[in-house]
């Protein structure tokens, strides 16, 4: 028990900011079966906005609300995804090759592409997140970060690494099949626990096309994937999963 708990912790510790404060083991199998919490990682995220969200709705206006949630979870993941997704867009957009590419997206200073793309990314949040909190019930909070963390993983699985070195190494080509299935599985549960059978269907299907798409993106541009792309990936999957439940 005190293994499964130690792994998760790790999970915790690199998704999050949250003060784990404690040294923990953290070889190949330890990332590989740390990755079934990623679910349980976005899960506790989802938990919290939709804490956050009904708690200040209730005394500023809901715009003002969907801020916040918005400000928590790039506080609480330290940007990590947002990151990466900035990064793949500065490298991808550059029309380098591939060493250059890869070259741009290590590079710590933000491009053109990047902060545009991070701009887009944040106004179709903040739009996506006012209708559907004004318009629908906001436990669909607490399915989004579920589906966005299984595609992580998914994409993991069936990607493989583009760089020799690099911490998305630690999950390219370590996960297996199995790690895939307990996320995929458990987010269905979570969607169908709440009562969104139809909305879980498709933001699952939607999350599983864009992620094999993705990877065949990444593999035309930089013969396969790196840390960075899962972050984007996670993005990628969470504004497509805000516009869909936004359209229904």
């Amino acid at each position: 028990m005190k293994k499964y708990l130690y792994d998760f912790l790790l999970m915790l510790q690199l998704l999050t900011r949250v003060p784990v404060n404690k040294a923990l083991p953290c070889e190949n199998e330890n990332f590989r079966n740390g990755a079934n919490f990623f679910w349980l990682i976005g899960l506790l995220l989802g938990i919290f906005q939709y804490l956050l969200f009904t708690g200040t709705a209730k005394l500023v206006p809901t715009a003002f609300a969907v801020i916040a949630i918005i400000v928590f979870e790039i506080l609480v993941t330290g940007a990590l995804h947002m990151d990466g997704f900035g990064d793949t867009c500065d490298g991808f957009f550059a029309f380098k090759g591939k060493d250059k590419i890869i070259e741009i997206m290590k590079d710590s200073r933000i491009g053109t592409f990047g902060c545009i793309g991070i701009v887009l990314n944040l106004l179709i949040k903040y739009e996506a997140y006012l209708f559907l909190l004004t318009k629908k019930d906001p436990i669909a909070l607490l399915i989004i970060p579920v589906i966005s963390r299984f595609s992580m993983i998914l994409l993991s699985y069936i990607g493989k690494p583009a760089k020799e070195k690099g911490s998305g190494n630690l999950f390219i080509n370590n996960v297996t099949l199995k790690e895939a299935v307990v996320n995929a599985l458990f987010a269905i549960a979570i969607g169908l626990a709440l009562g969104l059978v139809f909305e879980t269907a498709a933001l699952f299907i939607a999350a599983v096309i864009i992620t094999v798409l993705f990877n065949l993106f990444c593999n035309s541009k930089i013969n396969g994937i790196t840390g960075d792309s899962l972050g984007a990936n996670n993005e990628l999957v969470m504004l497509l999963s805000l516009i869909i439940l936004s359209s229904f």
